[in-house]
């Protein structure tokens, strides 16, 4: 456990880096101002020149090639009113402007992408030619109507660190059309994302149809339809009530070509035995009984009997026949399975195979399942709760209740795609859960999706091979329209296309910031409504200074801002003001300054709200009693409770002493907390102003001279918090609290930096 130390494995950047990062940035920018490429490749030199690209030219293509040279046709016509024309060769000549040149390249997705004054150039197998056209459009500016596009000289080489990048679509709680679907699919390909995970049942929709068992969708899909007849229960987990619709076989096949045409592969979802409760509503007798004859509640579980699963048998069949890759996912999650010891069925199905726990009886249905998948030469992947009772042969695992289910699987040398909340979860708000549209579970912000590391927990070199990649994942109980769809996902699905494509020495999260900011010209192009930047220089602040002075920039050009100072909300009649703003305050006794800023930009009017808490404070030095040692004072113990200022009854003191750099810690066994106390000083050798902040993504609780300085339980990336500090010469008593975890274990506890922004060693300025 790092109390003070800073390890970069956790990609949270010190300060001191910061700053070097952001002069490279800078020069980065005026010198190659288009390469701002999402994912990073994994090798790329900026040359001299530019390429122009414009009506008339030619994109040679060949046999492998002619649907990738068809589809920048387009894309380029449609954006920018650029008119090329395709020509197919048996060897596309030198002299064409833009050659599209398939290689039968081992590794799937690699390419070489070369521009020159000249020309462009891109070679790799099917897969890879489109990826390096995905990296030219990426090179393209954000602005359509052109007559002539310059590209800056590049050469690329670049290939994917993971072979599954996945993303997942509910449509079952909100259904989305078939053009919603499509959009969602484009924006996957520009990022080389290749997997679209379609969550197409759940119980609050059947969203595919099956000929053999019409009511499904004629019932299954029509839930808020009888939901408002009074004949299915209150939709009050959805909001908005759910919608209503369903896919033909024929739009699923339009979607199927669509997606190949962009490279990516539709993983189908069909949930059982669990979350199958507009199955049950349209055919009862799939439900799972209860021989208790209790009052009646939701039935969403599937009975484990021969005609539910030849049911089953018979959509699968008809799912196989629609989809062509070799995954079919069957669910397996949140089941609920004490259903299972009601039902006459089940019961007399443990009795016959000696089983003791439900969890077996789960285990047998998607064994069953699993068998039938594999005599028809497909592959099963289900939720990590699949390894409960036993797991099925030739399973993949898709972890999403965190890593150990994935981490367990890759030691049984099952395939795995690491999927774990709260990291890859997009139903998550991304900014203060007060300010932003409601969600499922604390706020997930882009800069947490980045520092996700799908190796993080020790497997070794053979075990690691059976990750298959990750997933981003999002529900749509709160999500009601595509707008909204997008303002969830978008700019974390980023994050996951960068971690799942590039080296993991090369990310880092200051250069993807810059990258992802600079996607919204482009987001502007594909009208798609993505989250906002937020103001990075906007935080809560504590001071013991007599006035306060903050300069706000920011990243996207025509945005404007309106603002109020100690009020509830901006005035929405006052006109907005261009950044950058200057706002200064002076500070009273105990003042508190309470900062809204209400920001938008022109796609569509977007918006986001952001607030800032000034408190004025009194901080005055300490008089240590007796002689003074460097380092700090620490107490460790294992307690039940989250209590963050003293352990509870329950509390076992571990450990205490004197605080090394860094400071090992030893988790319980049993699960407990781990609650780590802190206390000392602060030493101060010249008099000025200082900045004391917290590198924990969950905010521990600091104090100086017994005032709050940090408050815990927040996130650091959603409400930033630091104290702007005039320290005399002297001694401070410091005090901190928090929770120890695997996550904190690499981030800095305290960071202090001078005016000057020179970032202190803490083994100098911290004693007991």
């Amino acid at each position: 456990m790092s109390l003070i130390h800073f390890n970069s494995k956790r990609n949270i950047i010190s300060a001191a880096s910061k700053i070097i990062v952001a002069v490279l940035i800078c020069l980065s920018v005026n010198a190659n101002a288009q390469f701002h490429i999402i994912p990073q490749p994994a090798k790329l030199i900026p040359l001299k020149g530019k390429f122009a690209l414009s009506s008339g030219q030619v994109i040679g293509v060949d046999t492998g090639s002619i649907g990738t040279g068809k589809y920048l046709q387009d894309y380029l016509a449609q954006n920018y009113k650029l008119h090329l024309k395709v020509k197919q060769f048996t060897k596309i000549p030198a002299t064409v402007a833009i050659r599209l040149i398939t290689t039968a390249d081992t590794v799937d997705g690699a390419y070489t992408l070369n521009v020159s004054p000249t020309s462009i150039k891109i070679k790799g197998n099917s897969d890879g030619v489109f990826y390096g056209v995905q990296t030219i459009i990426q090179m393209l500016p954000g602005v359509a109507g052109k007559t002539t596009v310059h590209i800056p000289a590049v050469s690329i080489i670049d290939s994917p660190r993971f072979k599954w990048r996945g993303l997942s679509m509910d449509v079952s709680r909100h259904f989305f059309t078939v053009d919603n679907v499509k959009k969602y699919i484009d924006i996957m390909s520009h990022y080389k994302l290749n997997v679209m995970h379609w969550h197409l049942t759940d119980d609050e929709g059947w969203r595919i149809q099956i000929d053999k068992y019409p009511l499904l969708t004629e019932k299954g899909s029509r839930i808020a339809y009888y939901e408002k007849l009074g004949q299915y229960r209150k939709l009050d987990n959805l909001v908005g009530g759910g919608s209503d619709g369903y896919y033909t076989k024929d739009q699923i096949r339009d979607v199927l070509k669509y997606a190949a045409s962009r490279h990516v592969t539709i993983l189908p979802e069909i949930e059982m035995p669990g979350h199958s409760e507009a199955a049950i509503f349209a055919y009862p007798e799939l439900g799972c009984k209860d021989s208790t004859k209790a009052a009646p509640h939701r039935v969403r579980m599937l009975d484990p009997s021969e005609y539910t699963i030849h049911f089953y048998e018979d959509v699968l069949t008809e799912v196989i026949a629609l989809f062509p890759n070799q995954y079919i996912h069957i669910g397996g999650d949140e089941a609920e399975i004490d259903d299972f010891l009601k039902s006459p069925t089940a019961v007399a199905l443990m009795k016959r195979e000696g089983y003791t726990t439900p969890a077996q009886v789960q285990s047998y249905f998607i064994k069953r399942i699993e068998e039938f998948l594999t005599s028809k030469q497909k592959k099963m992947v289900g939720w990590d709760e699949i390894l409960k009772g036993g797991l099925a042969p030739s399973a993949t695992v898709m972890s999403w209740e965190g890593e150990d289910g994935g981490i367990a699987a890759a030691k049984m040398h099952h395939h795995v795609i690491m999927t774990p909340l709260p990291y890859m979860y997009f139903d998550a708000p991304q900014g203060k859960e007060s300010l932003e549209p409601i969600g499922w579970n604390p706020p997930v912000p882009w800069q947490m999706v980045y520092n996700y590391e799908p190796y993080s927990r020790p497997l070794s070199p053979q075990e690691e091979e059976y990750v298959l990649g990750l997933q981003g994942n999002i529900w749509a109980e709160k999500i009601p329209t595509m707008d909204h769809l997008e303002y969830m996902v978008y700019p974390r699905e980023m994050a996951v296309a960068e971690t799942g494509w590039s080296p993991r020495d090369s990310k880092n999260l200051d250069t993807f910031e810059y990258k992802m900011n600079s996607q919204y010209g482009l987001f502007k192009l594909w009208n798609l409504n993505a989250h906002l930047p937020e103001i990075d220089s906007l935080c809560n602040v504590v001071t013991n200074e007599d006035s306060y002075k903050v300069m706000l920039t920011y990243p996207l050009k025509g945005a404007k801002i309106r603002y109020a100072l100690n009020s509830k909300m901006p005035d929405e009649r006052a006109e907005p003001v261009a950044f950058p703003v200057t706002i200064s305050k002076k500070l009273s006794d105990k003042d508190t300054l309470l900062i809204n800023a209400y920001i938008t930009w022109t796609l569509n009017n977007q918006h986001i709200l952001q607030t800032a808490l000034i408190k004025h404070v009194n901080i005055e030095p300490a008089r240590p009693e007796g002689s003074v040692g460097m380092g700090l004072n620490y107490a460790i113990y294992y307690t039940k409770q989250d209590n963050y200022n003293r352990p509870d009854s329950t509390a076992t003191s571990i450990s205490h002493g004197l605080m090394s750099f860094p400071q090992p810690l030893t988790f319980a066994a049993d699960g407990s907390n781990t609650w780590v106390k802190v206390t000392g000083y602060i030493k101060i050798e010249d008099e000025g102003d200082y900045e004391l902040s917290s590198g924990f993504e969950g905010s521990p609780g600091i104090y100086v001279d017994n005032i709050p300085v940090i408050s815990q339980d927040k996130d650091n990336y959603v409400e930033p918090q630091k104290a702007l500090l005039h320290l005399k010469k002297g001694y401070y008593a410091i005090k901190g609290f928090y929770l120890a975890d695997e996550f904190n274990n690499y981030q800095k506890l305290l960071i202090l930096k001078t005016a000057k922004g020179k970032v202190l060693d803490p083994a100098d300025y911290l004693f007991h």
